[in-house]
């Protein structure tokens, strides 16, 4: 009797874990570094159906802190292969699941160790995105705290005085721009007609425009043939011209500047003044003796003065002769 109540009790511990004594067990391994969450009773769904449980979960002999699971598969239809994905995940807020993904491999058999991985727990992934967000708030209100203190240093009474007459100020310049928007209005409304007529001659020079706008065209055209002619070479070649007589027109002054050819000497040697200014100085010399002498070239009619008048000219030649003894 001790020992069937005994085997009733281990019977019915294990039926209410799931675990089915009668047939079978149908156990597979999987390997973790984490089973946070899991238990003797967790159960394994396939596409969200519950197909068996985790039985039980012990360390890894070879001291890595690896942790092996073991979980029954009671679902006869799931033929496991060995690439299969056996993945702790989190199947509700509080509860932790072991999920079978199917690979393409071959059939695995009972007590075979399948490929294990584990994801983050909702707790875990909130955290994982809170924590960032809790940083960023700390550092936040770090930085609002400084700039709530550098605005109450700057905020001394006397800026707060700044302020109010910077806003008095303020007002009165709206109060001069509303100003000026009445007056403006007010200028625009007497001179409506003005304007008025402003766009109807507006108009017109409109309509004259495009009542001239074959010629306009025309002229456009003939504008476009100079500037094209200009750009055909004509333009570069009368530059090239320009350049070339430049060159000479350069050239004859260098040598006017020498005293070559006739230009030059007559830029440079000034005999040609002295000889001229002394021919007409002996040309006004001549023209008085005329006048005072005439008898000395013209004696068709009437006679000599015995006593002829002594002209400039005398007077220079009798100079230039008989020089003053120093």
């Amino acid at each position: 009797m001790a020992l069937g109540g005994i085997a009733l009790l281990i019977f019915g511990l294990n039926y209410l874990k799931g675990l089915d004594l009668l047939a079978g067990r149908n156990t597979y391994v999987a390997v973790y570094h984490d089973i946070s969450g899991v238990n003797d009773a967790t159960p394994v769904l396939f596409h969200g159906y519950h197909v068996g449980q985790v039985v039980s979960s012990e360390m890894m002999p070879d001291g890595s802190g690896r942790i092996a699971v073991t979980f029954q598969i009671n679902e006869r239809q799931l033929k496991l292969t060995k690439d299969t994905h056996a993945d702790i995940f989190s199947a509700d807020l509080f509860s932790r699941a072991v999920r079978i993904t199917l690979g393409k491999g071959v059939a695995a058999e009972r007590g075979d160790t399948l490929i294990g991985g584990a994801e983050m727990s909702l707790t875990e992934s909130v955290g994982s995105q809170i924590d960032p967000l809790k940083r960023k708030a700390e550092a936040m209100l770090a930085g609002v705290d400084s700039v709530l203190t550098a605005m109450q240093m700057v905020l001394n009474p006397n800026a707060r005085r700044d302020i109010d007459a910077s806003f008095t100020n303020l007002r009165a310049t709206l109060e001069n721009i509303n100003a000026t928007t009445r007056k403006l209005d007010a200028l625009i409304e007497k001179e409506s007609g003005h304007i008025s007529n402003i766009m109807a001659n507006a108009d017109k020079v409109s309509a004259n425009l495009a009542a001239n706008n074959d010629r306009l065209t025309h002229i456009f055209a003939n504008m476009d043939s100079a500037t094209a002619a200009l750009a055909n070479g004509r333009l570069e070649r009368m530059m090239a011209n320009l350049e070339a007589t430049s060159n000479e027109l350069k050239a004859m002054l260098e040598k006017i500047h020498r005293g070559e050819g006739t230009l030059g000497k007559l830029a440079t040697n000034d005999s040609l003044y002295n000889n001229l200014n002394a021919a007409t100085h002996q040309m006004d010399l001549l023209m008085e003796d005329l006048r005072l002498n005439p008898h000395r070239y013209l004696s068709i009619f009437g006679r000599k003065d015995k006593l002829p008048k002594l002209s400039n000219s005398d007077v220079e030649r009798i100079r230039q002769a008989y020089p003053p003894k120093p």
